[in-house]
């Protein structure tokens, strides 16, 4: 992993490197990637350094989840006049995290785009019984 010297994000954000600005604050800037899943699609990237939510605090946080409630309605009133709007945060190497800055992507949605989660319902999904439903709710439940 990089660190904030070498991070690409940091790099854009101190205009080291080109970005094609949507929006900027003190907070987060953003930009389309350089390779889009769709015309539209959006990062959200906090200028402070952080590489997984757990390293943001909540007041930026909050922050990201409200620009992109903002940008997500930004698309849907633009040209490209999307049909639905997924938000991913992609968190840590198994979650395949490519750029190690927290960042969120806003995609458009179009039917037939192509784009989304493979799976088979039938294979990827657990299936728990209640008691199990309720051990991992309390496990969690720990830590909040």
């Amino acid at each position: 992993m990089e660190g904030e010297k070498d991070c690409i994000f940091c790099k854009i954000i101190r205009r080291e490197s080109p970005v094609s600005i949507a929006y900027e604050d003190d907070k987060v800037l953003v930009f389309p990637p350089l390779e889009p899943v769709n015309s539209g699609h959006m990062l959200i990237v906090p200028k402070k350094h952080a590489v997984s939510l757990a390293d943001l605090d909540e007041e930026t946080t909050l922050h990201v989840a409200k620009t992109a409630r903002r940008v997500a309605a930004a698309i849907r009133k633009s040209t490209y006049r999307c049909e639905g709007i997924n938000w991913f945060l992609a968190d840590g190497e198994a979650a395949h995290q490519e750029v190690f800055h927290f960042h969120l992507h806003v995609y458009p949605r179009f039917k037939g785009d192509g784009f989304g989660f493979k799976y088979d319902k039938g294979k990827n999904f657990l299936r728990m019984e209640r008691p199990k439903l309720d051990a991992a709710a309390e496990e969690i439940k720990k830590f909040l």
